[in-house]
């Protein structure tokens, strides 16, 4: 049973919240950790399918950031080893013991934690448990960080009030909406069945459909998953902000799936680009350093989901997107002129934008999704 997919999940998490709630009130807002941690253990025990897996991930994690991770002292092999399941399993190496629903974003959250990790502040295990494993977020997101939603669950209790409850409620809505009706109908009767040979026409047609399908399946998960939170209590992280109205590939990856954006720059483009200045030649170079950065890290954002031909090419796509609009960027900052649009009115180059970047984003997606292959 993974979140938002059935009606028996929506029963549990009814109960979830109910439970949290009930407990709030006879704990006198106390222990809201131990609680969570509790319910999360429940849900691992006797409706997730991967039990064994998912336990065994957090316990490898937990006593390698508690005890071997400031001896080894190198954060870029603490995240490797952290990773090794993730990475056996999308190299198709596939040991079934470790697999997981959820494993890559979880594995994101431990390696977020390993890198962050204070020996001053040792790991609490429930608060590291709750972390990994909360149940509205865990299996695609959003991303979280460690500290500001421990803190957040740390008060918990007192996070819960009419106004947040009634946006949890607004966002369960809107989520179920796209997910389960917009989605629904796209997939239904919008989509080309993907084992018959597409024309010209009909592939178009194909990869509007596409986007459109995914924008509302994806939002509409991470909606829902912001409404339970806000039931309990937690605030995570918006995903989506209008992506499909976005002028450029920053813009973009700003309003479609934000967290893992965010991770990414600090986790990886940040330390990358740090990287990279060790290297002499490299110096004189900064917009080259900058470019390299910027293409391994939105390449990365496509070949973390596997190894696949459909998400090497759609990270080469994201990359190289990103870089010609930096060096366009950087061109306009030389000239002091929009080297592209000229003195066109903003108004109309925000609208052509927007227009050449949907596109843009509609062949991006359907590279990502492989339908191009059938």
């Amino acid at each position: 049973m993974l979140p938002f997919t059935d009606i028996d999940f929506f029963l549990f998490a009814t109960f979830y919240v109910a439970i949290i709630w009930l407990f709030g009130i006879v704990s006198k807002k106390k222990h809201y950790q131990i609680i969570t941690s509790v319910l999360t253990l429940i849900y691992i025990l006797f409706y997730f399918r991967y039990t064994y897996a998912a336990i065994g991930f957090f316990a490898f994690t937990f006593l390698f950031i508690r005890f071997l991770s400031q001896i080894i002292n190198h954060r870029l092999v603490s995240a490797l080893i952290i990773a090794i399941p993730m990475i056996l399993i999308k190299t198709h190496l596939n040991p079934s013991f470790i697999y997981f629903a959820g494993l890559s974003f979880i594995t994101f959250r431990a390696i977020q934690v390993s890198i962050d990790y204070d020996k001053k502040e040792p790991l609490n295990p429930i608060y590291y448990f709750n972390f990994l494993f909360f149940i509205p977020s865990f299996y695609i997101g959003p991303l979280d960080r460690y500290k500001r939603f421990t803190t957040n669950a740390t008060d918990g209790y007192t996070s819960i009030n009419s106004d947040i409850i009634f946006k949890g409620i607004q966002e369960l809505l809107k989520g179920f909406f796209y997910k389960f009706i917009v989605a629904e109908l796209i997939s239904r009767y919008w989509l080309a069945d993907s084992t018959n040979e597409l024309s010209y026409l009909e592939r178009t047609n194909d990869i509007y459909a596409y986007t459109l399908y995914l924008f509302f399946d994806f939002a509409g998960y991470s909606s829902m998953a912001v409404g339970m939170a806000n039931l309990v209590g937690i605030n995570l992280p918006f995903n989506f902000n209008a992506p499909l109205k976005a002028i450029n590939p920053p813009d973009f990856w700003q309003r479609w799936h934000a967290s893992l954006t965010n991770w990414l720059s600090d986790y990886f483009f940040k330390p990358l680009y740090k990287w990279l200045n060790q290297f002499q030649k490299l110096k004189k170079y900064p917009i080259t350093k900058q470019n390299i950065a910027i293409f391994f890290t939105l390449f990365l954002m496509g070949i973390w989901n596997g190894l696949e031909p459909n998400f090497i090419w759609s990270g080469i796509v994201y990359g190289v997107y990103s870089v010609l609009h930096n060096i366009y960027n950087i061109q306009c900052r030389k000239q002091d002129k929009d080297v592209l649009f000229g003195n066109l009115n903003p108004k109309y180059v925000r609208y052509i934008s927007i227009v050449i970047m949907f596109n843009l984003v509609c062949i991006a997606l359907y590279i990502f999704s492989g339908r191009y292959q059938s």
